[in-house]
């Protein structure tokens, strides 16, 4: 084959290619957007989530993933990333290991730090602002935890907060444990699947689907 043929047919498959990637572009405005090297529009695409997909993923994530923050990034991020695709794909899901244990010191709550970063990429700041008020006061008042694939026979607590050293101090406290026993990361695991339940309730809830 002369190297003009292999030129010709070349050109002829990636103009192809160019003028599929067009069409695509244009239905998807996103993918538009990446294509030309821009930054996707905020906020981001939002589809319907299954509550209880997100609190099995969560909960298994919580143990894959690194901790409560991923846990729960993971079942709504993650889980939109598989739905949607683009932009979501594009967050590394491990950036959020860092929320655990209170983002290491014991302050916010891991799980509601990956559930208002998902949050915040589907609205703008005004609505974020009222589910994120909306989901902490719900964590203040909720027995924790809910969720329980694995029956747990322990004493669930309510934190009055949305600090990790207050909501898991306290369940340690009522049932004598230590931060490494089993029991206290199956509860942590399981308060990730609650958290990321009740987001998607209202996430579903506030866009009407």
């Amino acid at each position: 084959m002369s190297n003009l043929k292999t030129r010709r047919e070349f050109l002829k498959s990636t103009g192809k290619v160019a003028v599929g990637v067009a069409a695509y572009s244009a239905l998807n405005p996103v993918i538009g957007a990446l294509s030309e090297g821009k930054a996707p529009e905020h906020p981001f695409p939002y589809v319907k989530l299954d509550p209880a997909k997100a609190e099995e993923r969560a909960h298994n994530s919580f143990y894959s993933k690194g901790g409560c923050c991923a846990a729960v990034a993971d079942a709504l991020i993650g889980e939109l990333a598989d739905v949607v695709g683009s932009p979501f794909d594009g967050i590394p899901i491990d950036l959020f290991r860092i929320g655990a244990a209170g983002y290491f010191n014991g302050s916010l709550c891991g799980s509601l730090g990956g559930a208002v970063h998902a949050i915040g990429l589907v609205c703008p700041i005004d609505d974020a602002k009222k589910l994120m008020g909306e989901l902490f006061a719900w964590y203040r008042k909720a027995e924790f935890p809910y969720y329980q694939p694995k029956e747990m026979k322990v004493e669930k607590t309510v934190s009055n907060s949305i600090n990790c050293l207050d909501s898991v101090g306290k369940f340690m406290e009522a049932n004598d444990l230590k931060m490494g026993d089993e029991n206290r990361l199956e509860r942590c695991a399981c308060l990730s699947a609650d958290v990321a339940r009740k987001t998607v309730e209202l996430l579903n809830e506030h866009f009407g689907l």
